[in-house]
């Protein structure tokens, strides 16, 4: 709702969640805790206000217009009328692709930040996880990644030689190790 923004101190508080069909509180400590809110999203948030019939601090900030204020919108509508079609211009989906929604997203933008060199620990602050860990398996193993590694181990084969040199052996040629 509009009166969970704290405008001065830029910060959602998160005093509720709607799960269900219902408003209900929010589930863990990580996810009660307030939200930051950058000058650009603020800037965007008071625009938005401007131009909805709904900008009461009661209000909601992205109401159900169909059931004239009384709900929020959806998460999956929010995805499916905005979201969705601003990912396929913007070339990060391609106009097939079978799913994709906010928790998408969340992958996707751990995944940017933590190969672009961003701390674990700051990315799991943001992304509001309980854990690092947690933050960690949201990461997946890109190309550039993948590259990046093989780039590193190449550094130690003799004779300057790629990863792609090393031919696996066939099962002729393995050997089997036992632990004991």
């Amino acid at each position: 709702m509009w009166s969970d923004i704290d405008w001065k101190k830029l910060k959602i508080n998160i005093r509720r969640d709607w799960v269900g069909g219902e408003l209900g509180r929010p589930k863990s400590r990580a996810s009660k805790a307030p939200v930051e809110m950058h000058e650009t999203l603020a800037a965007l948030l008071q625009a938005w206000r401007q131009q909805t019939p709904y900008s009461k601090d009661a209000d909601f900030l992205f109401p159900s217009f169909k059931l004239h204020g009384k709900q929020p919108r959806i998460g999956s509508m929010i995805v499916q009328d905005y979201v969705r079609p601003a990912a396929v211009a913007a070339g990060v989906i391609p106009e097939d692709c079978p799913r994709f929604g906010f928790h998408n997203l969340r992958h996707g933008l751990s995944t940017f930040l933590i190969e672009n060199g961003h701390d674990p620990v700051v990315v799991q602050r943001m992304l509001r996880q309980s854990h690092v860990d947690m933050t960690m398996h949201y990461v997946h193993n890109s190309h550039k990644a993948r590259n990046a590694q093989a780039q590193f181990i190449e550094r130690f084969l003799p004779n300057g030689g790629t990863v792609a040199d090393v031919e696996e052996p066939n099962d002729a040629e393995r050997v089997p190790v036992r632990v004991q």
